[in-house]
């Protein structure tokens, strides 16, 4: 059995950790020190008492040595041995990924903090002008103060349709097609769990408007 526990909230992890491992077996694997044949041997093995195994380890998902295959979360998925991944972040488009083999729980703390509001549309006139760092700026600062890839795709795609139908003094029809199409790709790709739609999005407006 997988839970995973995404978020701040450090206090309420632990409360929800609690609740769900009473009298259980608890072991942590440290994340500097990873090693999946220990983790999957955990899937197997069997308490000689009897006791509910519990198994911690901190942000294992973002590591790249790891990598479970489809096989192991599905094995890890049915083990009586409870997995419990705690991550401080977890994207949209990887819960999507993960949530068909385990419990997704988000413990975001209820701190506010303060962003400035931001202007999509000076994404869309930083990229019409060809502005390549000043369009990566302003991506960045976009992403950072919470908006969503889908959005910035959508407003960007939207600028190259009006590009192509309207023209435009940077870019050729065929570079603005080709883009257009690219975005496309990008998004389903994204939502198939296939690519980060945010660093996709990022490789695209900077391969989009380097110098030809």
């Amino acid at each position: 059995m997988i839970y995973i526990l995404v978020g701040d909230d450090n206090l309420n992890k632990s409360l929800y950790i609690k609740e769900i491992t009473l009298n259980g077996d608890i072991y942590f694997i440290k994340q500097d020190f990873p090693d999946k044949s220990l983790i999957m041997s955990y899937s197997d093995n069997i308490s000689l008492f009897g006791e509910l195994k519990v198994i911690i380890i901190d942000n294992i998902l973002d590591n790249k040595d790891i990598n479970f295959s489809t096989e192991e979360l599905s094995s890890l998925k049915e083990s009586k041995t409870i997995f419990i991944l705690k991550q401080d972040k977890l994207s949209s488009v990887e819960q999507k990924k993960y949530k068909k083999y385990g419990e997704i729980k988000i413990f975001e703390s209820k701190k506010i903090t303060p962003v400035a509001k931001f202007n999509i549309f000076s994404l869309t006139d930083a990229f019409s002008d060809k502005d390549k760092i000043n369009t990566w700026i302003i991506y960045r600062q976009g992403i950072l103060s919470g908006i969503e890839p889908e959005a910035i795709a959508g407003i960007l795609f939207w600028k190259i349709k009006m590009m192509i139908l309207n023209g435009s003094r940077k870019f050729n029809k065929e570079e603005l097609k080709l883009q257009s199409s690219s975005i496309v790709s990008i998004y389903h790709k994204a939502h198939r769990g296939e690519m980060d739609f945010v660093v996709a999005l990022e490789q695209f407006i900077l391969s989009s408007l380097s110098s030809r």
